[in-house]
This record gives structure tokens, sequence and C-alpha cells, in this order.
């Protein structure tokens, strides 16, 4: 049977999406550490 989409094309994007996703998690962890500092020190 035929592929109608590359192989590697598809692993390429799904690399590209799960990537894509841990830097969007770890941007939240950033962000989210940085406004408990702030509030911590407007709060302290």
């Amino acid at each position: 049977m035929a592929h109608l989409i590359d192989r590697h094309l598809i692993e390429r994007a799904s690399a590209a999406v799960l990537l894509s996703m841990v830097w969007a998690a770890l941007a939240a962890c950033v962000i989210g550490a940085v406004i408990y500092d702030i509030t911590s020190w407007l709060g302290g």
C-alpha cells in the first residue's frame, strides 16, 4: 500500500509538536516561578 504522506514528515511533525509542548510547559513553569517570586517580594 502506498503511503500518501511521507513517514519521515509525520515523524518530524510529531517531534515538533512534542518539543513545542515541552517548551511551552517549561515556559509556564518559569512564568509561574517569576510571578511567585514577585508576589513574595512585594508581600514580604
